[in-house]
């Protein structure tokens, strides 16, 4: 059956600090994590190319990766994109687009505080290199604020804004959004689709399959805490225990409607992504 793990990641540092959030990944994990897949026989695929992958019909084919990245830190421009091109794979970057060509992200203070702070926002120049060593640039919202806590008019100005901005400076509108946070309700759903938007990712683990919901298809989220051994792990099954792949089924099952979710969310506000 055709599934693609789609990798989450967000900056990479030389040294994890205990104020970083976990999902700053090092670089030389990140270098080890990209060795292993050149050597290992999966498919590295652009994320456009999953959506077409995901509705053909479902048969024996080879694994399949795609690589994405969130927000739009400096270190992907350093760090990231010359070891990606070392192995000729394409990346996709969520990009945040309020903060672009700042000196640091202290426009966006819950988020800054989080952000290793070595790092700083990337520069437009700097998107348009990315863009032109064949990254796609896609949209990640204009203020990284929460999807489902957005009014309806913010809600639509955070998707459109954001779109525009890209399409602005590279030429290109994006065709698919991330949920900061992974925050989305059956509105950001609806919305997403009005506004012409080809799929939405959400921080939902697991692969991505035939069935997924192309408005929330999953991401398997990478961390500082990711060794080798489970990141194998998570590529080969998208989950980095039995357990957690339990959790991820028992998710499944309770969102395959979205209004379950948007219910669930109410009896446990900001419990739920």
């Amino acid at each position: 059956m055709t599934q693609v793990s789609i990798l989450m990641y967000h900056a990479l540092v030389e040294r994890h600090e205990p104020y970083m959030a976990a999902v700053h990944v090092e670089v030389h994990r990140f270098a080890a994590q990209m060795a292993w897949l050149a050597a290992s026989g999966h498919r590295v695929i652009p994320l456009h190319e999953v959506p077409a992958l995901l509705r053909q019909p479902t048969g024996p084919a080879p694994p399949a990766v795609a690589i994405t990245f969130d927000d739009g830190y400096h270190s992907l421009y350093t760090h990231a994109r010359p070891i990606l091109a070392q192995y000729g794979f394409a990346a996709t970057l969520f990009l945040t687009t309020s903060t672009v060509g700042h000196a640091s992200f202290a426009t966006l203070p819950e988020f800054a505080r989080l952000v290793p702070r070595s790092d700083h926002p990337l520069s437009w120049a700097e998107v348009r290199a990315l863009a032109a060593s064949g990254w796609r640039i896609e949209s990640h919202g204009c203020s990284h604020r929460p999807s489902a806590a957005l009014p309806p008019s913010q809600l639509a100005a955070e998707l459109r804004h954001s779109r525009a901005a890209i399409a602005r400076h590279l030429g290109r509108e994006p065709a698919f959004y991330a949920f900061p946070h992974g925050s989305y309700d059956r509105r950001t759903l609806r919305t997403l689709t009005a506004l012409g938007y080809e799929a939405g990712f959400s921080v939902h683990t697991g692969p991505a399959r035939p069935g997924s919901d192309l408005r929330r298809l999953p991401r398997i989220e990478l961390t500082a805490a990711c060794d080798l051994g489970i990141f194998q792990q998570k590529v080969a099954t998208g989950y980095a225990s039995p357990a957690e792949r339990r959790r991820g089924w028992l998710r499944d099952i309770a969102y395959k409607a979205p209004v379950v979710k948007d219910l669930l969310q109410q009896v446990l506000p900001g419990k739920l992504s």
